[in-house]
């Protein structure tokens, strides 16, 4: 997994640390037991993502796996939620929160290719870039506890975090499944059209040239949890508008397919950043 221009780690702490300076000594108790509804528009960056990917094709000798990591990258996306929460005691307030968010992914490169049992050269097995276009669609339900920071004026510095259940949908994404394998058929016919000694190998490629590997399934849910910190300003004796950050981490998510001696899988975590506005207000 690697990051995109944010440092999550750094960030979350710099932010926290703001909030805690901010923050006072004292206890705000004076929205104990009130309810809030509330709603947040963040921006949404996606780190890079790093997929383990598996195909295997039957073939009389066997099974041939072709084993690559998938390297996601997507453009800046959007999220809207919205929340139910309640106030505790001890500056705490915990809330139910639904979201839909979106993202167009922008890239998807296979690297770090291998054929065990084939023996082909290293400059046929490079990285293949796969022309991609499409949305990555998430549709979110967490539960979220936060910490206020009383400073005893309309500023009230915040920090939490929450857990929940995230799935994700990429039914609109459109790419050619078969690309991969092709790459590197079309390679090794090249290389042994001027290397005969590369003809075995290009006959142990055939299972492959001849499969038709399925797209992958579409959707599946996984396990999240997020942390984050922010401020929020007091516009009137009900009404908060607030101002934050998040990063939000799924683990575990896999897609497969399986057709006609064909089987293929990716495996994958997400890590999120959102840079986010909202409003809440109580009733």
């Amino acid at each position: 997994m690697s990051g995109n221009s944010f440092g999550s780690r750094w960030i979350v702490g710099a932010v926290a640390a703001a909030c805690l300076a901010f923050g006072g000594a004292t206890a705000a108790q004076a929205q104990e037991g009130e309810w809030y509804i509330g709603a947040n528009m963040p921006l949404m960056f996606i780190d890079d993502s790093d997929s383990n990917a598996n195909t295997s094709f039957s073939s009389p000798q066997g099974p041939i796996e072709l084993q690559s990591t998938v390297r996601s990258e997507h453009d800046t996306g959007f999220k809207l939620g919205a929340v139910l929460g309640h106030h505790l005691e001890s500056n705490l307030r915990v809330e139910g929160e639904i979201f839909f968010a979106r993202a167009e992914v922008s890239r998807l490169t296979h690297t770090g290719i291998s054929l065990p049992g084939l023996p082909l050269p290293p400059d046929l097995l490079g990285d293949v870039d796969i022309p991609v276009s499409g949305t990555g669609d998430q549709f979110g339900a967490m539960v979220n506890l936060w910490y206020d920071f009383d400073t005893g004026d309309n500023w009230t510095p915040y920090v939490g975090g929450g857990l929940g259940l995230i799935r994700i949908d990429q039914s609109d994404l459109s790419y050619d499944p078969n690309a991969v394998k092709n790459a590197i058929s079309q390679r090794a016919a090249m290389a042994a059209a001027q290397n005969p000694q590369l003809l075995a190998a290009l006959a142990g490629l055939r299972p492959l040239q001849a499969a038709d590997v399925p797209r992958l399934s579409t959707a599946d849910t996984a396990f999240a949890y997020q942390i984050g910190a922010g401020i929020g300003y007091a516009l009137s004796d009900t009404a908060t508008l607030n101002i934050g950050y998040r990063l939000q981490a799924l683990d575990g998510l896999s897609f497969s397919a399986d057709n006609n001696g064909v089987a293929t899988t990716t495996e994958t975590d997400l890590r999120i950043h959102f840079l986010e506005i909202g409003i809440r207000q109580l009733f």
